[in-house]
């Protein structure tokens, strides 16, 4: 099965479609994987532009 792609809630909104029997545990696990690094690099950014701010 090809990995989630799209925004957040385009994810989701796929994800919410799929049945149980469609997904295996490997794919359920990169599919999280994929997310965190995400959500990490997301937080990276935002914490880096906040820095920002707050030298002015």
């Amino acid at each position: 099965m090809d990995d989630l792609e799209g925004t957040a809630a385009e994810r989701l909104d796929r994800l919410a479609r799929l049945g149980g029997d469609e997904v295996s545990h490997d794919w359920t696990r990169r599919q999280l994987e994929r997310a965190l690094r995400d959500w990490s690099e997301d937080q990276d950014t935002l914490s880096v532009l906040g820095e920002g701010r707050e030298d002015y």
